[in-house]
């Protein structure tokens, strides 16, 4: 029984200078399991490496949605976005997919906070390529949903999905009830919950074999402007166990089972 931290950034540049003590902190926090998305070619890569030297970190690749529509992003975007190729970069997922060298597809996914409807249709065509990967490969996929939240789940019922986490859902905690409780949907809850009463309100209400714990680090942590890391998962299991009237053991033990089932870990692993 151990804590799961299913959706983390630890190749971004605020982890470069002390990488392995956030690693060891984990560890040493009780995480069976960190499981690093990739957002683009460079990400990707570094997880696959990452997750060799640390047996801990569990590999995800993805294209964020953002970076899915990096060729018809304008020039003054707000933030900088390296040019690439997403359809090379979709063959290379799917190659390490079929080579069973990742954990799960992420994150992808729909975005309409940064960018405008003009470029939601390439996202969806991105979205669905890579919908088609995890479920040829019976692997989950790991969701951003940010402000399409309602049209992400459209997709992913019209294609069947069975394996889904929404990692930092925003939308209406009345919506993921009726996602988790119709397809059986997976939601991470982030570190932040106790700053957050929608987060508070799905650890309530959701089922509970559709909770999962995640960070988004270095986003999102406990303490508002502080970096964020896996061991702070430990927060919202303490919040579950709290909302929920039942013990730390039991809420953790809980969501390392959701973890187990939804990424089809062995049983001897669980």
């Amino acid at each position: 029984m151990h804590y799961v931290d299913v959706h983390t950034h630890l190749t971004h540049e605020r982890f470069k200078a002390d990488l392995d003590l956030v690693i060891q902190r984990a560890v040493d926090a009780g995480l069976g399991a960190v499981v690093v998305n990739g957002l683009e070619p460079n990400s990707n890569r570094e997880i696959l490496q990452l997750a060799q030297d640390h047996p801990v970190i569990k590999p995800a690749l993805g294209i964020y949605p953002i970076e899915a529509i990096n060729d018809i992003l304008p020039e003054d975007f707000a933030h900088p976005i390296a040019k690439f190729s997403v359809d090379d970069e979709i063959e290379f997922i799917r190659e390490q997919a079929e080579k069973k060298n990742i954990m799960a597809v992420g994150e992808c996914g729909l975005d309409g906070y940064w960018v405008g409807s003009e470029t939601f249709a390439r996202q969806e065509q991105v979205f669905e390529q890579l919908i088609e990967i995890a479920k040829n490969n019976d692997i989950p996929i790991i969701v951003h949903s940010r402000k399409l939240e309602k049209r992400t789940g459209e997709i992913l019922a019209h294609h069947k999905v069975e394996k889904a986490d929404f990692h930092c859902f925003c939308g209406r905690t009345k919506l993921a009830k009726q996602l988790a409780e119709t397809h059986g949907w997976h939601f991470s809850i982030p570190a932040n919950v106790l700053k957050n009463e929608a987060f508070q309100k799905m650890l309530k209400i959701l089922p509970t074999e559709s909770i999962l714990t995640e960070t988004d680090a270095p986003y999102l942590a406990p303490i508002r402007g502080e970096r964020n890391e896996p061991a702070n998962v430990v927060t919202t299991v303490a919040a579950f166990a709290d909302i929920r009237s039942i013990e730390i053991d039991e809420a953790k033990n809980i969501i390392w089972q959701n973890y187990c089932r939804l990424f089809a870990i062995a049983s001897t692993e669980c």
